[in-house]
């Protein structure tokens, strides 16, 4: 038996018109063209958030972050979101879904950027002035195309966009990497090591069992874990089966057991232990503070 959620579940074409898989506009007119605002949602989108101006918060995956000036915001499909206090910002919001973008692009390649990864440090990078003045012209050039939509315009935008993603992720790596002696084998191992958690985290929950798609002992992947993310390897596993069990509480509403279930855990008992021990609640006691919290205090 299923129970009610706040969560709604929002397509890429909520934003547009005839079923869009692209979506450009500045942000002061997604608040005039769209109630989404005020809702708790989970999205089958990427969203990129720029903001030139004003400030406010918005939660993602549980965890809310103040928006400032000079931010962009990146988000991926699956997550949790919800904005708060957010009218007073300025910029340009992108939507877009992986089959826009694979039309170009493969996949692969879109995952492999970090801020589109469940086990990420962070879902943004803040600029400085120069980087500020070419990316409003960037964010600008993509708006015009969108909307003048001429011969090929879907194609300049793909491209548009990717370059958006690669200087993001230029600046998003040297914030992590500042050390020019970083060891870019184990950085290496760790991406790859989180592209298997994405893939496999409903039936693979032990470090052993990554290290042998890897080809790694599991002390030694531990060890670049430790290294390159200051964590060990099994907390970044255990990070993403946490992650997906509070979003399934609240998105879906399914009962626990079967959560548990499709989460790969056969004895529901198992499963509550586990969740309580890493949030210190139970998988209902979360759902039903979550549900009273953003009840309270959502816009």
């Amino acid at each position: 038996m299923k129970t009610n959620t706040n969560v709604e579940h929002l397509e890429c074409h909520s934003f547009g018109l005839n079923n869009q898989e692209f979506y450009i506009l500045r942000y002061e007119d997604f608040l005039k063209e769209s109630d989404f605002s005020r809702l708790t949602y989970r999205h089958n989108y990427y969203m990129v958030l720029f903001c030139t101006e004003g400030n406010g918060h918005h939660l993602i995956d549980f965890q809310e972050y103040e928006i400032k000036v000079n931010d962009i915001y990146l988000m991926f499909p699956g997550q949790i979101h919800a904005w708060k206090g957010s009218q007073n910002i300025k910029g340009y919001i992108i939507f877009f879904t992986p089959n826009f973008f694979n039309m170009r692009y493969h996949n692969n390649i879109l995952l492999e950027f970090p801020f589109f990864n469940a086990t990420s440090k962070k879902p943004f990078v803040s600029l400085d002035e120069t980087e500020r003045h070419h990316k409003i012209s960037l964010f600008n050039n993509m708006l015009q195309e969108f909307e003048n939509k001429q011969d090929d315009f879907l194609k300049v935008l793909r491209s548009y966009l990717n370059i958006i993603l690669i200087e993001v992720n230029r600046i998003y790596d040297s914030t992590f990497h500042s050390n020019v002696n970083i060891d870019k084998n184990a950085a290496l191992i760790v991406k790859n090591f989180e592209l298997l958690i994405n893939k496999h985290y409903k039936e693979n929950h032990k470090v052993k069992d990554y290290a042998k798609l890897l080809n790694l002992t599991p002390n030694y992947l531990n060890a670049v874990c430790n290294k390159i993310m200051n964590r060990p390897a099994g907390a970044l596993i255990r990070h993403r089966i946490m992650l997906e069990a509070k979003r399934l509480l609240l998105h879906e509403g399914d009962t626990v057991a079967r959560i548990g279930h499709e989460l790969g855990f056969v004895d529901n008992s198992y499963f509550c232990r586990f969740f309580k021990k890493y949030e210190h609640l139970s998988p209902e006691k979360f759902r039903k503070t979550h549900l009273i919290s953003e009840h309270n205090n959502l816009i």
